[in-house]
């Protein structure tokens, strides 16, 4: 209510002007154009500015890697990966499937993607039937990863690494691996 006052007392003065607006030498003849004479009023609102308190969010922290976490996770990638070429050359599927997450054994269990493999090898000459992610471990796993090497890692935030061996001249992706409560997994290439 007060606010609708003051407005109100500062709007009248401002009408009173613009309905006052005479021209000058109206009567006159002499006059070659009449001159209209305005006054201009700011009004100025009283408002009540409540402010808010800002919210903010705890920042992130940006994930450094350091030459010594580098060589620290290099070197246990490194022991994961020996540990890996030996199962896999065991051809032992039951303790190869410790090394994965789920969303590895989810992904490479469907069987869309497993009949892609197998019209794949079908395509150079092997007739491999990959209906199941045994098949999928015993046909293509211990065929390409028996004697994997790592060559590099590259960090995609703390908890995944792309680790790397060098092929033909270039860097190509070994596994993407995810750390699973401190133990690093083989997992799926993370969406960007």
């Amino acid at each position: 209510m007060k606010l609708k006052l003051i407005f109100s007392l500062l709007l009248l003065p401002a009408l009173f002007t613009a309905i006052s607006c005479t021209t000058v030498d109206e009567a006159s003849d002499n006059a070659s154009e009449p001159v209209v004479v305005v006054e201009t009023v700011q009004i100025e609102e009283e408002r009540e500015i409540i402010e808010e308190p800002a919210v903010q969010e705890p920042a992130e922290e940006e994930f450094v890697v350091t030459e010594e976490i580098y060589t620290e996770t290099f070197d246990n990638i490194q022991d994961v990966i020996t540990n890996l070429n030996k199962v896999i050359a065991a051809k032992d599927y039951q303790v190869w499937l410790e090394y994965l997450t789920d969303d590895y054994k989810s992904y490479y269990s469907d069987p869309e993607l497993l009949k892609q493999y197998t019209e794949l090898y079908k395509q150079r000459g092997y007739n491999y039937r990959i209906e199941t992610l045994k098949d999928y471990f015993l046909y293509l796993v211990v065929i390409s990863r028996a004697n994997a090497k790592l060559d590099e890692i590259v960090f995609i935030d703390k908890d995944h690494v792309k680790a790397l061996t060098i092929l033909k001249g270039q860097l190509s992706v070994l596994y993407y691996l995810e750390k699973d409560e401190n133990i690093w997994k083989i997992g799926i290439k993370p969406e960007n």
